[in-house]
């Protein structure tokens, strides 16, 4: 395996798009994150092994930009879509997102929605709470129904606080794929004003790149579509929020956020990696070095030598892929140029309450 550069320690508080804060919105972020990767990765790998299936581990190269992922659907694979808002979805975006009083997370609505869901019969309204200790175990409940989960901040009527709270289930993210076209191609200088002012072939090439812009391969449906047309829409009102999507095709989690002072959408995903014997005797060496134990600190599951742990990339922007400095228009697309590049590769702790990441520079 090839590497370029050391292994260092990584602070994930300061290092993460929200990175150098310690607002409640960064802390209630970090803390999902972690149920998120539990959920999705560590507990779908432990179901493969269950049911004596090799797990799936998804191939280093297809997290290069604009590679492309496989069609196969892992029925075993845990999936997820959460929308994060820091703060309340404002009215003039309620359009987008169908949150009403029908699918407010409560017990009538649940049981009237998902009357299966016999897990809930003794719910407390205050799982909500993202720091409560019976939050993970409402979420694992909610998150395979169908569409999204929101979380925002509001406020806590019995506490007479704002606090991060589970609000409403079986959120419909409703966007016409065109509109969204339409808004990214003038914020990025390559449209003026009409969707089809360069004709047919320019909007089927900026497609392409649409999801591209989101680290997604162009033929993304389902939850991954509707996590960019939801990501797009918070960046666009300047809203800080995150869009957190695990999809049983691509295996990964995908977390698209966005600050209130900016325009632009950042990109991480977190996947389960196997290390060789060789690389986990020198990851296991250089923590030892440092006094922490790699195992206890990192590993999902050691099996015949190797290590299995989680590999967090981060993704930025190209040139390709912002405005043009002066806001002239842009001469064409050239879909052989990537929109999205890898800026970081970490191996990530498999505690909530350890924050220090290995960056770990192996070359995709």
């Amino acid at each position: 395996m090839a590497f370029q550069g050391e292994f260092e320690w990584i602070d994930l508080v300061h290092t993460s798009p929200v990175s150098g804060t310690q607002t409640p919105y960064a802390s209630a972020r970090r803390r999902l994150t972690q149920h998120l990767i539990q959920y999705t990765l560590t507990e779908s790998y432990h179901k493969f092994c269950r049911f004596k299936i090799p797990y799936p581990f998804v191939p280093l190269a297809s997290l290069r930009p604009g590679a492309m992922g496989t069609t196969k659907e892992y029925k075993l694979h845990n999936n997820a879509l959460i929308i994060m808002m820091d703060g309340e979805i404002p009215e003039r975006m309620r359009k987008y997102f169908r949150c009403r009083t029908n699918n407010q997370v409560n017990k009538k609505n649940i049981a009237s929605l998902a009357p299966g869901l016999h897990a809930l019969k003794d719910y407390d309204h205050a799982y909500r709470l993202i720091n409560h200790d019976r939050f993970g175990f409402l979420l694992r409940t909610l998150l395979p129904l169908d569409f999204s989960l929101l979380i925002q901040k509001t406020k806590n009527s019995e506490r007479n606080k704002y606090e991060f709270q589970l609000t409403h289930f079986h959120v419909k993210i409703e966007r016409l794929t065109d509109t969204a076209l339409r808004s990214l191609g003038i914020q990025l200088n390559y449209l003026k004003k009409s969707l089809y002012e360069r004709g047919e072939d320019f909007v089927d090439d900026l497609e392409k790149k649409f999801f591209e812009y989101f680290n997604f391969y162009h033929n993304a449906a389902g939850r991954r579509s509707a996590a960019a047309l939801a990501a797009q829409v918070i960046a666009r009102e300047k809203k800080t929020g995150t869009v957190f999507i695990t999809s049983q095709q691509d295996r990964r989690m995908t977390l698209l956020s966005s600050l209130s002072h900016m325009g632009d959408v950042s990109i991480e995903q977190y996947l389960l990696y196997i290390l060789s014997s060789k690389e986990l005797s020198m990851l296991e060496d250089w923590a030892n070095k440092r006094s922490i134990d790699f195992s206890s600190e990192y590993l999902v599951d050691k099996i015949d030598g190797k290590g299995i742990v989680v590999l967090g990339v981060y993704y930025e922007h190209t040139q390709a892929a912002l405005p043009s400095t002066h806001g002239n228009l842009k001469q064409n697309i050239n879909l052989r140029e990537k929109w999205v590049r890898i800026s970081e590769k970490m191996i990530m702790p498999v505690h909530e309450n350890f924050n220090l990441a290995i960056r770990y520079p192996i070359l995709i």
